[in-house]
């Protein structure tokens, strides 16, 4: 397609025409001093005037060749970068044709900028008072750094956008009139709405009617203080009308002066930690029943046991001491019939007797420290060790003791009660060292590591394996022959109870032939 044919005039009359001697310097001195590319050109093309602006962009000057040519010629492309644009759409030539263009985007890449450039091309029609086209005017504008600005800009938003949308929280915006302005997919879904159903309607329409007042309150707290707000176990309304908790993060937005523009929200879905905590209620509630149910349970078997051990016990005295009375009446009044056999015969049964009278009150003994009322107070647990210890050398005054007892030592808990611990621990010390020389008993605590205070009773006695250790604190178990040592296995069981009552810990640790240690706690378990 070939410019319009219009009648020429020279070249020096047109530009004669467009620069008229009195303003010809004034308009080069503005044309030539202007940051954008500026040409003219006369009504077939022909370059009549260009600022070194446009030189740069172009390269160089127009020439007698085809319009047609001028895209490929001087590199104009698309703003894709990629494709040519058409020489017959370019503003220029539409100017030639006596059009009025629009602007344009254009990509230039030629010699003269190799790596390309955006600009923004603008021209315009030049006529004569009788409406001749004498040629035409065009602005080359640089929007290279605009545009890549722009590009950068719409990344962000882009990526910031896919962020919103992607996340897994609610976003929500409302105006100052408490109408919706933005609400991600999220946010939309979570209501059983598109966020075209949301957008512009106002923020109570998806409240629920019970939050209205609170949500008056938190959105007057922002736009008066400007303060950000967490309102936690909020409830909006699902479309079909059913709630949905939530907890909402809001602050509010705000214009360049500080004027208050509405309030943007992090929404985050907590039903199901409500539905958790909800079940965890119920179980608890449910819990607690039980726990009543089986203390009063535990309360009834334990005041049942108690009775039945006490009755046991007191009933099954009776016999024993008949049988006990009629042996030694038997050994007294009935001696001289009896052969040595059955002199040994009697003895045997008194002792049998005697020994079943020792468990009856074993029994007991344990059955009134489960039932014994816990009274805790300061105790001191030095000074109990050092009654027991003066106790034990008035038993046996011929015995040589070396007594090491740890000075200061005071715990919560019930004197009565820990009194008898230190009783049993260091009157097994005091039995099972009786074969030694010197019998060494020591009463301390371990050195403290932050995990609370551990106490021990130590001997230089007989000891024992360790393989029998779990037996140590069961009720009539003993680790040794009534021969060896006397005793009726119900002391250590006895420590334990009450070491268990102090909410404590007790074990024990020896090798045979080489003493024992045995260790407890006190209100270790509640602590924890």
């Amino acid at each position: 397609m070939s410019a319009r044919s219009n009648p020429a005039l020279p070249p020096d009359e047109v530009a004669e025409s467009l620069f008229q001697a009195e303003h010809e310097t004034l308009l080069r001195a503005i044309l030539g001093n202007s940051t954008d590319g500026l040409f003219v050109v006369d009504a077939q093309g022909h370059k009549l005037y260009a600022n070194d602006v446009a030189h740069g962009i172009l390269g160089h000057g127009f020439t007698r060749y085809d319009p047609n040519g001028w895209s490929e010629r001087y590199g104009l492309f698309y703003p894709d970068t990629r494709t040519l644009y058409p020489s017959e759409q370019l503003p220029l030539y539409r100017s030639l044709q006596g059009e009025e263009p629009p602007e344009v985007d254009l990509f230039i890449r030629n010699p003269s900028h190799p790596e390309g450039r955006h600009f923004r091309v603008k021209s315009r029609p030049v006529r004569d008072r009788q409406g001749k086209l004498l040629g035409a005017i065009t602005n080359l504008k640089d929007t290279h750094e605009q545009r890549q600005a722009e590009a950068v800009q719409r990344r962000t938003e882009l990526r910031f956008q896919l962020m919103l949308e992607t996340a897994q929280e609610g976003v929500w915006m409302i105006d100052a009139d408490r109408r919706t302005t933005y609400v991600n997919q999220y946010a939309a879904s979570l209501l059983g709405y598109t966020p075209e159903e949301i957008l512009g309607r106002h923020l109570f329409e998806f409240v629920y009617q019970a939050e209205h007042a609170r949500s008056d309150r938190e959105l007057a707290t922002q736009q008066n203080e400007g303060q950000a707000v967490l309102v936690n176990d909020f409830r909006l309304m699902r479309k079909d009308g059913t709630p949905v908790w939530t907890l909402i993060a809001a602050c509010p937005v705000q214009g360049e002066s500080g004027e208050y523009l509405g309030s943007l929200a992090m929404i985050t879905d907590i039903s199901q930690r409500r539905e958790n905590e909800e079940q965890v209620r119920r179980l608890n509630v449910e819990l607690e029943q039980r726990i009543r149910e089986r203390t009063a349970q535990l309360e009834f078997s334990n005041r049942e046991l108690e009775s039945f051990a006490y009755s046991v016990a007191h009933d099954l005295r009776v016999p024993l001491r008949s049988i006990s009375h009629f042996t030694q009446a038997l050994s007294e009044d009935c001696a001289t019939p009896l052969d040595a056999t059955g002199r040994d015969y009697l003895q045997r049964i008194r002792a049998s007797s005697q020994r079943m009278t020792e468990l009856i009150d074993g029994i007991l003994a344990i059955s009134r420290v489960n039932s014994a009322e816990l009274v805790e107070t300061d105790v001191d647990l030095s000074g109990l060790a050092q009654a027991v210890a003066e106790q034990l050398q008035r038993w046996a005054p011929e015995r040589t003791i070396r007594f090491q007892l740890q000075d200061g030592l005071v715990d919560r808990g019930d004197a009565q009660l820990l009194r008898l611990v230190l009783e049993n621990l260091m009157g097994n010390a005091w039995k099972f060292t009786r074969e030694k020389p010197v019998a060494e008993i020591q009463f301390g605590t371990l050195p403290e590591t932050g995990k609370g205070r551990v106490y021990f009773v130590r001997d230089n006695g007989a000891g024992f394996d360790m393989e029998y250790q779990k037996k140590l604190f069961g009720v009539f178990q003993r680790l040794h022959t009534q021969q060896e040592f006397e005793g009726h296995g119900v002391g250590l069981a006895t420590v334990q109870r009450i070491i268990r009552r102090h909410k404590g810990r007790v074990w024990g640790e020896g090798r045979v032939g080489e003493g024992a240690t045995f260790f407890f706690t006190l209100h270790e378990l509640a602590s924890r």
